[in-house]
């Protein structure tokens, strides 16, 4: 089962994907470090103005993140299926300035290698985890939110579910949802990016 596991979660590949030598000059600064600013940002803008923090008492806006990643699932797929079967000059070297590098096990002796990747590469990877992120919190907002009430309800508050252990979790779980909403949204400024500028200046050598 554990292959199979790891088939499905291919696309977090990207998250592993190391480009910069400091934190603040890689790619972990689109990765995480954007979305916790922005994250801590819409919690303390929420307390700020006595928003409530657990999702399933926002209705409208949940209603309408659902209907945006439903349109932005079959546009990530579209992209990736265009940048995998794309021809164009210089598509395929090495990517400018610091190198993308991805970290994997080789099928044939076990060893670990580095492999370095092409434009192709990363962002067929980029729009794959964008793909499946959104696919993961259109999923959340159908399934568990609406169905979140409905636990607490059945719960009914036992003695080891306290308010302020419930007060906690919708927290953690407000947090989290726009963590991975806010990082969907710098990933696709990040992909807009290469596809509107990066692959337009790309020529037939290699950089």
């Amino acid at each position: 089962m554990i292959w199979a596991a790891k088939q499905l979660l291919t696309p977090c590949n990207y998250l592993r994907i190391k480009q910069g030598e400091s934190l603040l000059e890689s790619k972990a600064v689109y990765d995480f470090l954007l979305p916790a600013i922005l994250s801590i940002a819409t919690v303390c803008f929420s307390l700020f103005l006595s928003i409530s923090l657990s999702l399933s008492d926002h209705p409208a806006l949940v209603k309408s993140i659902t209907d945006l990643l439903a349109l932005l699932i079959a546009f990530y797929m579209a992209a990736l299926a265009a940048v995998a079967t794309f021809q164009r000059d210089g598509l395929d070297n090495d990517m400018a300035g610091s190198p993308a590098t991805l970290s994997r096990i080789s099928s044939d002796d076990g060893r670990k290698i580095i492999q370095t990747l092409s434009y192709r590469q990363f962002i067929a990877y980029l729009f794959g985890y964008l793909s499946f992120l959104s696919l993961i919190l259109f999923s959340f907002l159908v399934l568990f939110v609406r169905s979140w009430p409905i636990i607490v309800k059945k719960l009914g508050h036992p003695f080891w579910f306290s308010n302020i252990a419930y007060a906690s979790i919708e927290f953690l779980i407000y947090f989290l949802f726009f963590f991975a909403l806010w990082q969907l949204i710098v990933t696709s400024l990040l992909g807009i990016h290469f596809l509107a500028e990066r692959l337009q200046n790309l020529g037939g050598k290699s950089h």
